[in-house]
């Protein structure tokens, strides 16, 4: 050790730090002389290394082994101590890698410097060592951070904006700028935060702001507008930030979209509220309540699920001819009830009844389909939708509709929801109808058995009186009887309740269904009108069988029936055309089908009965149309 301290002495000689100082310093320092071999090293520079080098015999480093900070090796003699003494220049801090006997790596700075005489000559270099290892760490966490953070935020689905004490946007991360439909984060640099906001949502940006300033920090929910006109509702929270000394300088704000959310809680709960009124209504279905109430009651709960000021339900009126305005909510006074709205496909109803599924309006002053009855014009009807309700047969019992005084889109819930309100309001009407027709056809059995014995026997009476022989009388008896028997059934099959005309025609009339052109619209007819025409039908087809064009095998009649209107009073007309005239006909005025058919037209229904015998055979029947409603208009 003495003769390490003299060499190191004489290698230093020129300096006054006496060696036991250099001993104590934290720093790793040496020595060499001008041939590179170490002459003194401290014991910071042996902790260092991980070993002791034998002075006199080690070069240039104590190090085990040496690297650029790139990872490539570095011999010995190239190292920063080597090139120092080879060229006479020092180096401050040129950064290597130590690599110690037992495989630790330390970041190291080094500072070779030339040792000189008095005259100048090189004799040799001192090296200080400073180890910055936990620097470059700390750099090297503080990347991988600054990456991170920076991924963070170029992927984020959050608007992230960091804002000056005033709310000037001093940063901005790629949704933000999406958010704003800007083109860069240059574009939102300088804008106002709390300028973004209108209204009341400006001031609850100010406050959340103050909140930050006193608490650290504040929240608000806020509605944002887009430059394109798009809406979206946000969930805002602003964090004071503050300088190295703590003095707050701006604030960290982090917006999150919750538009999708609060779409898909809303839609959840629509489609609860519409699962609870389906509920609501399939009950009130099954009740024993009224069918109107029933009608009024669903209307109603419709138009508030939906959220719409305008609802109604069309029945089909007896005449076929138009809907009337059974129930509905939000129309003008007097209307529910009277209101008429004809099936023509001019109008919204007529042209859904049509299409028989449901009809969307988004705008009915842009709508190239149908031009809307007045009743939907004088409403300020904008957009709706209207489903057909399924009838009891072939003809639909009418439409349910809705409508907004707005513009609207309506959804596949939405008209899901309609159609299953229009297919309950159906099965009501279904039950309904058929407790009515139980309970009048028992009144009925009971009404009319003992008419029926009275008007059988008339009939058996008459029939004798006006055939030529009893085997005459017992083969027009048979066949009237087995006519009544044949309107009988098709009106009991329906609980004696209204029946559909045509279906009579084609029940009474079937033996001749290809040789009789029948025309005329769907209309319904009490039950016991449609029993006294299948009889008054029977009459007409029977005279065609035994003196017009049913007599020949090719003839042809024409039936024809319509509601015709005259001041006010509606008349349900049919007219019989035969092909021939019935001049072979003697006493036709006295016959007793002529005088069944005036009976039961002219004295039971107060109607009236015309005939011409030439040229052609033709009977014109024209009576009352039963439960018109005079007193209501088409609209």
């Amino acid at each position: 050790m003495l003769i390490e301290r003299a060499t190191a002495k004489t290698a230093i000689e020129n300096f006054d730090t006496p060696l036991a100082l250099f001993d104590a310093m934290s720093s790793a320092v040496y020595t060499t002389d001008q041939n590179g071999l170490i002459t003194y090293f401290n014991p910071a520079a042996a902790r260092m290394w991980g070993r002791e080098p034998d002075i006199g015999s080690a070069y240039w480093c104590g190090s085990f082994r040496m690297a650029l900070p790139d990872g490539r090796s570095l011999a010995h003699e190239e190292c920063p101590m080597a090139v120092c003494l080879k060229t006479g220049e020092g180096t401050c801090n040129r950064e290597i890698i130590v690599e110690r006997p037992d495989g630790v790596r330390r970041n190291i700075l080094v500072s070779p410097q030339p040792l000189r005489d008095d005259a100048g000559c090189l004799i040799g270099a001192i090296n200080t060592l400073t180890d910055i290892t936990e620097l470059r760490e700390s750099e090297r966490s503080r990347d991988v951070s600054t990456q991170l953070t920076e991924a963070i935020l170029r992927n984020s689905q959050d608007c992230i904006k960091l804002l000056d004490i005033e709310g000037t946007v001093l940063s901005i991360n790629p949704c933000g700028c999406s958010s704003l439909e800007l083109d860069s984060e240059t574009d939102a640099l300088g804008m106002n935060y709390f300028e973004f906001w209108q209204h009341t949502d400006r001031d609850a940006a100010l406050a959340a702001a103050e909140a930050a300033r006193k608490t650290g920090s504040g929240r608000f929910t806020a509605d944002f507008v887009s430059r394109s006109g798009k809406s979206t509702t946000w969930d805002e929270t602003l964090s004071l930030t503050t300088d190295g000394q703590g003095v707050p300088n701006g604030f960290l704000v982090i917006s999150r979209d919750m538009s999708r959310e609060l779409n898909e809680a809303r839609e959840k709960k629509r489609q609860l509220e519409q699962q609870k009124a389906l509920t609501e209504i399939g009950t009130l279905a099954l009740s024993e309540i009224s069918f109107q109430e029933f009608m009024d009651r669903t209307i109603a709960r419709v138009a508030e699920v939906l959220d719409l000021p305008l609802a109604k339900i069309l029945p089909y009126a007896d005449q076929a001819d138009h809907l009337w305005l059974a129930a509905g909510v939000g129309w003008h006074d007097g209307l529910v009830g009277h209101a008429n709205v004809g099936v023509e496909l001019a109008s919204q109803a007529g042209y859904t009844l049509s299409v028989g599924g449901p009809v969307i309006v988004h705008d009915l002053q842009t709508e190239t389909r149908f031009n809307g009855p007045p009743l939907l014009h004088d409403h300020g009807v904008r957009s709706g939708m209207s489903v057909t309700i399924p009838g009891t047969g072939a003809r639909p019992f009418g439409v349910i509709g809705v409508h907004d005084i707005r513009l609207r889109q309506f959804d596949e819930s939405q008209i899901s929801f309609l159609v299953t309100v229009a297919n309950l309001v159906a099965s009501c009407h279904r039950q309904n109808e058929f407790a009515e027709r139980q309970t009048l056809l028992v009144r009925e059995i009971a009404h009319r058995s003992g008419n029926m014995l009275q008007f059988v026997t008339s009939i058996f009476n008459q029939t004798v009186r006006n055939s030529e022989n009893l085997d005459d009388a017992k083969a027009k008896f048979g066949l009237r009887l087995h006519q009544m028997a044949k309107s009988n059934l098709l009106i009991s099959n329906d609980g004696w309740s209204k029946t559909n005309f045509r279906d009579l025609v084609m029940q009474t009339l079937e033996p001749f269904r290809d040789r009789i052109d029948a025309t005329g619209r769907e209309v319904m007819l009490p039950a016991e009108l449609c029993f006294d025409l299948g009889l008054v039908l029977h009459e007409l087809a029977t005279n065609s069988t035994k003196y017009g064009a049913f007599s020949g095998d090719h003839g042809k009649v024409s039936l024809d029936w319509k509601v015709e209107t005259r001041d006010g009073r509606q008349d349900f007309v049919i007219m019989w055309s035969d092909q021939k005239a019935l001049r072979c006909v003697e006493g036709h005025s006295t016959g007793f089908g002529t005088k069944l058919i005036h009976q039961l037209i002219q004295s039971k229904w107060a109607g009236r009965v015309t005939t011409e015998l030439e040229p052609n055979y033709c009977c014109c029947i024209s009576l009352p149309f039963p439960g018109q409603l005079a007193d209501s208009s088409i609209i």
